[in-house]
């Protein structure tokens, strides 16, 4: 390893400073999204179970006793428009218009929450696409330098060639070395957002079901 730094040259030092930047930037995307994932299943778990205990859909606690749940801040949501029209036990019914304008409100924010979700995680495919390429930009620059050095010189031994290659191939290995965990940790991440998400769609489908059951015209 001592051989192969030495050997490294300016470009291949420019272009592994890059990666490891962007492996940095890719460990702090991933440690953060796991652990905004992790937070928000355990609190829209704690919220279905309120949300489904309670016998009037407009008395469940919300954000202020769930603050980390996105179905939560979906049924504020929907809570804030039924209030706009004044849905009470002893108030109007709504029609259906109604209850798609609500629903449409509702899905505008699940909208807003996805965003929530997955902002941040383009860093994540510019590491699995990008790291990969500057590695290969690194050590395409590093070989031609070396042979470039060789036929300068006019020495063909092995013995010159190896090192530069070798250093030159330390930059493919650290590109690869930021693409792997990278693809790894999007994929697992992208899989518990799509739950996430298909919660919403569900949650949302349930509260406007249990709205018109409840405050719907007969």
């Amino acid at each position: 390893m001592g051989i192969l730094v030495k050997n490294l040259t300016v470009d291949a030092w420019v272009v592994i400073v890059m990666c490891g930047v962007l492996f940095l930037i890719a460990v702090w995307v991933m440690i953060d999204k796991f652990i905004l994932v992790r937070r928000t299943d355990r609190a829209n778990q704690g919220f279905l179970e309120h949300f489904r205990e309670a016998r009037d859909v407009l008395q469940v606690p919300g954000t202020g006793q769930h603050p980390r749940s996105s179905l939560a801040r979906l049924y504020d949501a929907g809570l804030r428009e039924l209030k706009k029209r004044d849905v009470s036990a002893d108030g109007p019914r709504l029609s259906g218009a109604s209850l798609d304008a609500v629903k449409a409100a509702v899905d505008a924010d699940v909208v807003r929450e996805n965003n929530r979700l997955n902002s941040l995680m383009v860093w994540l495919t510019i590491a699995i696409s990008g790291g990969p390429f500057l590695g290969l930009l690194g050590t395409v620059v590093g070989v031609m330098i070396t042979f470039a050095a060789i036929a300068a010189a006019g020495d063909v031994n092995v013995n010159a060639i190896a090192p530069g290659i070798a250093a030159a191939l330390l930059a493919t290995v650290a590109g690869l070395g930021v693409a792997i965990p990278a693809l790894f940790g999007y994929n697992y991440l992208t899989s518990r957002m799509k739950t996430i998400s298909s919660d919403m769609q569900i949650f949302v489908d349930e509260f406007v079901t249990r709205v018109a059951e409840n405050y719907g015209q007969r």
